[in-house]
């Protein structure tokens, strides 16, 4: 009897010791499941943060409250138009950044390729007239779902008309005895400075990343002018032309 209550004694603390041991168990195998449980909320606690502040007024020409992007570039041109009753060509020169693509804040120098005679000099000599202009350029262009878009921009500033001999040959003022003076009559190398604004509409093309063409129509508008016997409808007048532009579109 004694042997026999030794044998439950015995057979009760193994069965007490394997319990112990699978209670033991237990949280270590769970304790992985909550590891990843907790590791899983840990990463996706950065989709509960608070999205960061976003530009919430009234439309912008420029972006969406991004980061503007800087862009730039250089062309030149060809254009025709007309020039105080003639027809003339007309080179164009411009530099200008971009940005966001879309908006480009430069400087632009127009060049008239046709010289008209101009009133005799006061020596009979033949005289004629150059002229040329330029400014400030703003451009802005409206894309659409093609690389090809249309640009709206506006060029002003000042520019002048210059009487000259059409020999080359200057002769500012009339001389005698050694005693020079401004003779008051038509003149070589004189300058006639007047004022433009130059609205204009484009369609562009871009071919790469850096180069793009554009066709160009506009209207001269001129004020100030008023020396030589000219007046602004001398130099008014329609532009219509196009360009090559090399940069960073």
């Amino acid at each position: 009897m004694t042997r026999l209550h030794g044998r439950s004694a015995a057979l009760g603390a193994w069965l007490s010791l394997c319990s112990a041991a699978v209670f033991l168990a237990a949280p270590a195998r769970a304790a992985p499941e909550v590891s990843a449980s907790v590791g899983g909320s840990a990463a996706a606690a950065p989709s509960h943060a608070p999205a960061r502040d976003r530009y919430e007024g009234p439309p912008l020409l420029l972006g969406d409250g991004k980061k503007v992007k800087v862009g730039a570039y250089g062309g030149i041109g060809a254009a025709y138009t007309r020039l105080m009753g003639e027809d003339s060509g007309l080179v164009s020169f411009e530099g200008a950044l971009l940005l966001d693509h879309r908006l480009s804040l430069g400087v632009a120098g127009y060049a008239f390729t046709r010289t008209p005679a101009g009133p005799l000099a006061s020596d009979g000599g033949a005289q004629q007239f150059g002229a040329g202009y330029g400014g400030l350029a703003l451009r802005y262009s409206v894309f659409g779902g093609l690389p090809v878009y249309g640009t709206f921009g506006v060029v002003m500033g000042a520019g002048a008309v210059n009487l000259r001999r059409a020999d080359g040959f200057s002769f500012e003022a009339s001389c005698n005895n050694g005693n020079c003076r401004d003779s008051g009559d038509w003149q070589n190398d004189r300058f006639d400075p007047f004022l433009f604004v130059q609205p204009e509409v484009a369609l562009n093309a871009n071919v790469t990343r850096w180069l793009r063409f554009g066709a160009i129509a506009g209207y001269r508008f001129t004020g100030g002018v008023g020396r030589f016997g000219l007046s602004e409808a001398d130099l008014n007048g329609i532009v219509l032309g196009g360009n090559i532009q090399l940069g960073w579109f």
